[in-house]
């Protein structure tokens, strides 16, 4: 519904009371055309609050009429510039129509600012006129976001004109390159090959992951001949850029090489790319830098709790797992690395790991001797019934609930009283639930039976669970949680 643009909206446009002034430039968010014009000098007002409602109000009402009548902002100031720049970037196609002029301004800046707001909203019927700036413009600026531009369009027609920009300075040349690894024609590689020589690190490492981008067959053969030729920061990135696409490393996959990306980078999205190719050749040093280095991330934070699955997703694909064990018993990892290879080892089923995994539910560490506790249960091996037995009385009751799945999950008949002892005295709730179900999957008849002599919460729950279980089901992967 469009609102009235009256004369007192208007007047509250310029009350000497702020939050009138913003309401009102509020309030115009759903008028017509008429509003247009005070909602633009709404935005020189002095109070940030008031230019946001009248930039927000713009944007709300859009059209190519709001679009042309701000179109005067971008040559003024640097504050009403690039709010000139936001509510033409969210009018999107409205806008296109009157940009093809400011190609050819006189002012640099408008020129860039075209190109970048015709980019933005797809204009690829402006590839031509794009193209033009790229080759004829004297501004290095303009001709960057000129190259920028026909890569994110896909302008595949603009080819031979990137290819030829690749000789142009530095600045330019970055965004050609950009450009190239988007539209991944794998005519653009013999002249990116040339670029490998170029004595600027910074173009070499550009062109290096313009390769990897590109993909083909023929990038990812000149990647190998270059990672076995060049330096050490150059190989890393070309490492990286093989790794990208899918290339087997040459020799024995580069392992020290991979470990010094892993533990050296700063980005863990190409820490994990390295771990991705590093971890079926990692060696017992290898993987304890690995472990190590990952125990320094907290899955209870949000943004390392992510980091951290995705390093337990490669570490899945460990191509030594008989190297686990001795690692287990390394008193060097932290406790959060440890946690992390007793999940690994379990998630694996490495059956020669049960020995160490026996001993790791005498860890000082909860989290620890819980993951051990898991890790026993997914192998499924008896050998550590009585271990698991004796730390049904530990002292914390995220590790019972941990040992009593496991033992439900070896479905032995010797834990059948142990685990009717623990439901009669258990005081978690959760953990008695767990203990009724691993009495179910050991001996259902045994446990309808020994119903009848328990008392009060334990008798209830068996009784639940002979009705179809508890409410939220059971932990199908109690491992899971440690991640949390």
């Amino acid at each position: 519904m469009r609102t009235n643009v009256s004369a007192r909206i208007l007047k509250n446009l310029s009350s000497p009371d702020v939050s009138r002034r913003r309401s009102a430039a509020e309030s115009l968010a759903g008028g017509d055309e008429r509003a247009i014009y005070p909602l633009i000098q709404a935005m020189r007002d002095p109070n940030p609050g008031v230019q946001d409602a009248a930039m927000r109000s713009l944007v709300s009402i859009g059209g190519e009429v709001t679009a042309w009548m701000v179109l005067p902002l971008l040559r003024e100031e640097a504050l009403l510039r690039n709010t000139a720049m936001v509510i033409l970037k969210e009018i999107g196609k409205a806008a296109v129509p009157h940009l093809p002029p400011l190609l050819n301004d006189k002012d640099d800046d408008v020129r860039k600012f075209a190109i970048e707001l015709l980019s933005d909203a797809g204009a690829v019927e402006q590839c031509g006129p794009i193209s033009e700036r790229l080759t004829g413009d004297a501004n290095p600026n303009v001709r960057a976001a000129a190259a920028k531009a026909l890569g994110i369009l896909g302008c595949l027609e603009a080819l031979p004109l990137l290819v030829a920009a690749l000789k142009d300075i530095e600045w330019v040349r970055f965004s050609a390159l950009e450009a190239l690894s988007l539209l991944r024609d794998e005519k653009a590689v013999e002249p990116i090959l040339a670029l490998l020589s170029d004595p600027s690190p910074a173009t070499r490492r550009a062109a290096i992951e313009t390769l990897g981008a590109i993909g083909s067959p023929r990038a990812g053969e000149a990647l190998l001949a270059y990672a076995g030729k060049a330096g050490r920061d150059d190989k890393a990135v070309a490492l990286m850029s093989l790794l990208r696409i899918g290339v087997p490393l040459p020799g024995s996959g580069c392992p020290d090489d991979l470990l010094e990306i892993f533990l050296g980078d700063d980005e863990w999205e190409d820490r994990l790319v390295a771990l991705g190719g590093l971890v079926g050749i990692a060696g017992e040093d290898a993987l304890r830098a690995i472990f190590d280095t990952a125990g320094s991330l907290d899955g209870t934070k949000p943004d390392e709790e992510g980091v951290l699955r995705a390093v337990k997703e490669r570490l899945l694909g460990c191509g030594r797992p008989e190297l686990l064990p001795r690692l287990l018993d390394d008193p060097s990892l932290r406790f959060r690395g440890k946690t992390l290879l007793t999940e690994v080892a379990g998630e694996l089923r490495v059956r020669e790991a049960v020995p160490n995994l026996v001993a790791r539910l005498r860890d000082d560490v909860r989290d620890v001797r819980r993951a051990a506790a898991c890790a026993l249960g997914r192998i499924g091996d008896g050998e550590a019934l009585e271990a698991l037995l004796a730390a049904i009385g530990d002292t914390d009751g995220h590790v019972r609930k941990a040992v009593v799945c496991a033992l439900g999950a070896l479905g032995r008949k010797e834990a059948f009283e142990p685990l009717l002892a623990l439901l009669r005295e258990e005081k978690f709730n959760d953990v008695a639930e767990e203990a009724v179900r691993a009495l179910g999957a050991i001996d259902p008849e045994a446990l309808a039976a020994a119903g009848d002599g328990l008392e009060g919460r334990a008798r209830d729950l068996v009784e639940a669970f002979a009705r179809g279980g508890f409410d939220g089901g059971g932990t199908e992967d109690p491992g899971e949680e440690l991640w949390k």
